[in-house]
């Protein structure tokens, strides 16, 4: 069994990462699972300041698709930039995923918000429920496609660099398509509308 295959079996995308710096890179099994803390760390300060932040604005009067769609996008768009670029970055790798995963996971908690601000307060719950379930299949279906790529390639290095890049780009289209495309203020108004007929 390819060492590559090893990645389907994990929910999450973050827990490739040490398969990567350990079969991609080169780093010692237990390097690898050390570097693999700065990312996580780096998602968990972008949630909880992205969320201060967007409260923050929110409460200064700011337009609430500034805060709950633009902002998470751009910060998006960002991430997906950097994480397109890991393969031709060779130091401080660590630090670079950790950027390009941190300030994408800024969206997570701000989409829920976003979420909850349209829906009618009868439907939260469950609108809520089902957009976190299909959030939650990402995690099932990005492992076992990063897999793929790592078996399809000629080297496990260039299976992860094609994931990377591929991560980076979806992350930048759909960021650009939320731009463009939703506005709490406008569909809360639209599904309002609706329940009342």
């Amino acid at each position: 069994m390819k060492k590559s295959l090893l990645v389907r079996s994990d929910p999450d995308v973050l827990t490739w990462l040490p398969s990567y710096f350990e079969v991609g890179l080169g780093y010692s099994r237990l390097n690898s699972g050390a570097l693999l803390a700065a990312p996580s760390l780096a998602g968990l300060i972008s949630m909880v300041s992205g969320t201060l932040l967007s409260d923050r604005l929110s409460a200064k009067g700011w337009p609430t698709r500034a805060v709950r769609i633009v902002f998470p996008a751009l910060c998006a768009f960002i991430g997906g930039a950097v994480l397109f670029i890991v393969p031709i970055i060779t130091t401080p790798l660590a630090a670079v995923i950790s950027i390009g995963y941190g300030i994408g996971a800024v969206v997570l908690p701000l989409a829920n918000a976003a979420v909850s601000q349209i829906c009618p307060p009868a439907q939260t719950a469950g609108t809520l429920g089902v957009f976190l379930a299909l959030m939650a299949m990402g995690g099932l279906v990005g492992p076992y496609v990063t897999g793929l790529i790592v078996d399809a390639a000629s080297d496990p290095g260039l299976g992860y660099a094609t994931a990377f890049r591929i991560m980076g780009i979806v992350s930048g289209v759909c960021a650009v398509l939320a731009i463009v495309l939703a506005d709490p203020d406008r569909d809360k108004q639209l599904v309002r509308g609706k329940a009342s007929v």
